[in-house]
């Protein structure tokens, strides 16, 4: 029997009179923060609760642990952050820092429903009332969602535009053939660690086995993706970002910097626990140049980054490791990928970095180029120079049907044999640093390194 997916699905909590639902899967970003100091709200009342809300002290009374972490968040100090800017009382904001205000049984105020301050369980997993005086009634239990629209409710608009910049992102819906797949009942604990936001939280946030069949049936537009909920930790501080400011924690659920020591084993290049949070996907998935099935996977940006690339036991590199220039990025991925500015006005609006773009004032931002101009200018460069080397060492090879992968139209698998160790690492290499798709930004040197050998094999084939 499979699990009842309405738990996680895409629609989430949202009552129909609600303005905005507040939101526990992120950071408070885009309100002037302030440093946390616990939830005590010992400075009001609770006469007015009586409604549908019940406050998460009460949810604390079964769920302690998970509560103890939520209070350390900047969430649980939600209104704290608008009195400390002398709006306490503003009916726009409020929606977004105390539970269900505005609606029955809601958030009124500090005299008499104090319980209800700050961004709470109640504001992502919708009313507790009836649960709490039915806790053995299961069709009562508040629902848990991983849809982005949950964190979407309120952070969005010109202040902290995440949802609006996550939606044109490639983590906003799942690839198209991974897609097809899982609808089909197929390949989910293949692919859904990475490209299903669904498997990757039952199977490894919650630790739950997984059927292949589970998104069977669901169509593509009903499937989550790489929502907020993959990255961040919804209940906790973590200490992963070390670079935040003024006491914020984005409660990533891996380490936002990693500098793993750079490996070519099979075992170590497609290992995530090696890499920083980014590199939980994109990293390598173990095939050689010995492989003639398909080219290296379009995940290998850590490995590329580190300076290492899987190969064959007992067989020599085919190029050095090289740790890249870029090691030194104080956020590594973030820096470039997720260049976050406050809002200042309608002409030079908040940016979320949840588009995933790069972004060159972060090379400037970051104190490692000059300027942004000169930032761009570099990269434009780059990627001309290996898009050309691209380009050479695809003319050279000639005829794909003669040295191609299988899955790219070249000979079948009984015939890959007849092409020579060499062409195939020359294929591996072209595939490698084309399928890391930053034409070597991502570590320039280590690029050049490979397009330098597959140059040096090509002329001594006469190609």
């Amino acid at each position: 029997m499979r699990r009842n997916r309405s738990s996680i699905w895409r629609t989430a909590w949202t009552p129909a009179a609600a303005s905005a639902t507040a939101v526990c899967l992120m950071a408070i970003i885009g309100c002037p923060p302030a440093p946390p100091t616990g939830n005590e709200n010992d400075n009001g009342g609770d006469s007015g609760l009586t409604g549908k809300f019940v406050g998460a002290a009460r949810c604390a009374e079964c769920h302690s642990g998970i509560h103890d972490d939520w209070a350390e968040t900047l969430h649980a100090e939600a209104l704290d952050t608008l009195e400390a800017i002398g709006q306490g009382s503003n009916a726009v904001c409020l929606p977004c820092h105390t539970v269900g205000f505005g609606e029955e049984g809601g958030f009124v105020d500090r005299a008499t429903t104090n319980a209800l301050a700050g961004v709470q369980c109640e504001n992502c997993h919708g009313p507790g009332r009836d649960h709490v005086e039915n806790v053995n009634d299961e069709s009562l239990r508040p629902p848990i969602s991983i849809a982005a629209s949950v964190c979407g409710a309120c952070h969005t608009g010109e202040h902290h535009p995440n949802f609006e910049q996550w939606e044109t992102s490639g983590h906003a819906s799942v690839t198209d053939t991974p897609a097809e797949e899982f609808a089909e009942g197929l390949a989910l604990n293949n692919c859904g660690t990475c490209h299903s936001g669904d498997f990757r939280y039952l199977a490894l946030i919650r630790g739950e086995t997984v059927p292949d069949d589970y998104l069977l049936g669901v169509a593509h537009e009903d499937m989550n993706a790489v929502t907020c909920a993959i990255c961040h930790d919804p209940h906790a501080r973590t200490g992963n970002a070390p670079l935040t400011e003024d006491g914020r924690d984005y409660q990533l659920r891996y380490p936002e910097v990693a500098n793993p020591t750079p490996s070519n084993t099979v075992e170590d290049t497609t290992n995530p626990e090696r890499f920083n949070l980014c590199g939980q996907c994109h990293h390598d998935r173990g095939r050689t140049w010995q492989t003639n099935s398909r080219p290296p996977h379009h995940s290998n940006q850590a490995n590329v980054y580190v300076g290492e690339m899987p190969i064959p036991e007992d067989t020599d590199l085919l190029v050095f490791s090289r740790v890249s220039v870029h090691a030194s990025a104080p956020e590594q991925c973030a820096t470039c990928h997720m260049y976050r500015q406050d809002f200042e006005s309608e002409e030079a609006p908040a940016i979320s970095g949840h588009d995933f773009q790069v972004n060159t004032a972060g090379c400037a931002n970051s104190g490692c180029h000059a300027s942004q101009a000169e930032a761009e200018a570099r990269l434009v460069t780059l990627q001309t120079e290996i898009q050309g080397r691209l380009d050479d060492i695809l003319t050279r090879l000639g005829d794909p049907t003669t040295w191609e992968y299988v899955a790219n139209g070249g000979p079948p698998e009984e015939e890959q044999a007849a092409i020579s160790n060499e062409i195939k690492q020359v294929r591996f290499l072209y595939y490698y640093a084309l399928n890391d798709g930053s034409l070597g930004m991502h570590n320039p040197d280590y690029v050049r390194d490979m397009l330098e050998k597959a140059d040096e094999i090509l002329t001594d084939l006469g190609l």
